[in-house]
């Protein structure tokens, strides 16, 4: 996914809640700094719905192969000191898994067998097992009575595994890598949809600086009955959960569901202006699903912006100089962003 996430008494414990998932998956979370006045107010015009639109219809004009896939969503680094190399070489694997009996991890064939083990190996020699079981909890999994793994079959050696094992919920894979337990998630991408033609633009970045002035003074927000959301959020943050809500520089709106999951856009107003776009599932906001905009930084001339189209179609646009990008990214059955590459 991309880059990436009250009273003050609220706001010590939520960052101190992300403090501590940072800790321990030593994944980069967002960072709240104290406001500066001038950062609030952005231009609108006309030419941005144009945009915007015309983006979509190059995008929605194209023909996507898309296939599901595992990709790198939480880490537990228990080595002394950080391994960048060995994390970086995780997040590059390409996993396969077919009929819970084969396992291809970079093209390499393991045979594998899934059973379920006593939590008691792991309770006494795995460091990551109570960040995973902690994790795991928060997200629906109990692997403290019983522990699903596969187990190697075709080898004696350790291939990115852990007593010759993995730990695996058919959701979850988790692979070992010096002294890291990466966790990857499957994500369904084929058959979830494609952006459509007769989408509409739903919101987008200016549409919510304008609301943020006036409560639903944006075309858009009057148009999708788009409003402020003054209640409180459970936010998960790695094996972490806290509460927050629309204070101490935060501000959300709801956006219609899609799916039937409820989109919250979160505007952190410090110095540097961030969104973080969440779906809403399982009683919570998750920050490992979850896209990251940055309007503004002052740490370099890297802009962005988004979109939301009606078909769950979200762009993020990147402008550093004169170079720009697009990012494209869908919601799919499960509540889970993917991108469309």
């Amino acid at each position: 996914m991309k880059k990436n996430i009250v009273l003050i008494i609220i706001s010590v414990l939520f960052f101190v809640g992300c403090s501590e998932a940072q800790r321990k998956t030593e994944r980069p979370m967002p960072k709240v700094r104290k406001g500066a006045a001038g950062s609030l107010v952005q231009p609108v015009s006309d030419k941005t719905l144009t945009d915007w639109n015309a983006i979509h219809r190059t995008y929605a004009a194209k023909k996507y192969q898309l296939k599901d896939s595992w990709e790198l969503v939480s880490y537990y680094d228990y080595s002394v000191t950080k391994n960048e190399n060995s994390l970086e070489e995780l997040q590059n694997m390409k996993i396969q898994i077919l009929g819970d009996s084969i396992l291809y991890l970079n093209g390499k064939k393991i045979k594998v067998c899934r059973t379920d083990r006593d939590p008691f190996m792991y309770e006494r020699d795995a460091l990551y097992y109570p960040y995973l079981k902690d994790y795991f909890a928060l997200r629906g999994i109990n692997i403290s009575k019983s522990v699903p793994v596969l187990l190697i079959q075709s080898s004696e050696h350790e291939i990115y595994s852990d007593m010759l094992e993995y730990i695996y919920t058919g959701e979850y894979l988790v692979l070992y890598h010096n002294n890291i337990a990466g966790v990857f998630k499957y994500v369904r991408k084929s058959g979830q949809g494609q952006p459509s033609l007769d989408a509409k633009l739903e919101y987008t970045q200016a549409d919510l600086y304008q609301d943020v002035k006036k409560e639903m003074s944006s075309k858009r927000a009057r148009e999708y009955n788009i409003r402020p959301y003054k209640g409180k959020l459970r936010v998960c943050m790695g094996k972490s959960i806290s509460q927050m809500n629309s204070s101490g520089g935060f501000y959300f709106v709801k956006l219609p569901n899609y799916k039937s999951f409820p989109i919250f856009v979160a505007y952190n107003c410090n110095e540097d202006d961030e969104f973080l776009i969440y779906t809403y599932k399982n009683g919570m906001i998750d920050e490992e699903n979850s896209i990251n905009v940055l309007a503004f930084s002052s740490y370099n001339d890297i802009k962005e912006d988004f979109a939301i189209f009606t078909d769950g179609t979200i762009y993020v646009r990147t402008v550093e100089g004169k170079k720009t990008s697009i990012d494209v990214y869908r919601i799919n059955d499960d509540g889970d962003f993917y991108r469309l590459e």
